[in-house]
Order: C-alpha cells, then structure tokens, then sequence
C-alpha cells in the first residue's frame, strides 16, 4: 500500500494548530449573535447554550489562573462571583 499525503492549502505551511483565547471569545458571539437572529431551534438551545457556557466557564478559569486578561462575556447560569469591596484604611 502506499500512503497518500496531501498538501497544506495556500498559506497554511507555517500556521500553528490550535485556539487561542479570541477564538473562544468569537466563538461566544457567533452563538449570541445566531441565538439573537433565530438561526438556532428550540431543540437545540440546549446543547448550543451548554457549549457556551462552557467556553465562559473556561475563560474565567483562565483569567483566575492569571493566563488571560481580556473581557468574558456575560453569562446567566454562572454570573461572575462579585469583587470584595477594598478595605476602609483606618
């Protein structure tokens, strides 16, 4: 048998594989801005909105890890914890 290889589309050779935090970010609004239009049933806001929310919960976790500094989109199951409020000096 012989293998067949195929080669990299057009300016592909030295892209790295991989997401990175934007693409989760975009992610997130594909599926507002698809929710919001009506391109997803009924059936499946389930599946679509469990994605999402897994996606904010990974971009919180890496924000609290210190390894992403950008915004995190809303979320209604999961609403960030509040702040603290700084102390008073005395």
């Amino acid at each position: 048998m012989s293998e067949e290889t195929t080669a990299p589309e057009a300016g592909q050779e030295n892209q790295e594989v991989g997401l990175s935090y934007q693409d989760i970010v975009a992610a997130i609004q594909i599926i507002d801005v698809t929710s919001q239009r009506g391109a997803i049933q009924g059936e499946e806001l389930i599946q679509v909105g469990t994605v999402r929310e897994r996606f904010v919960a990974f971009l919180r976790h890496a924000k609290a890890e210190g390894q992403y500094d950008g915004d995190i989109p809303s979320s209604s199951m999961n609403p960030p914890a509040e702040e603290a409020p700084a102390e008073e000096a005395e």
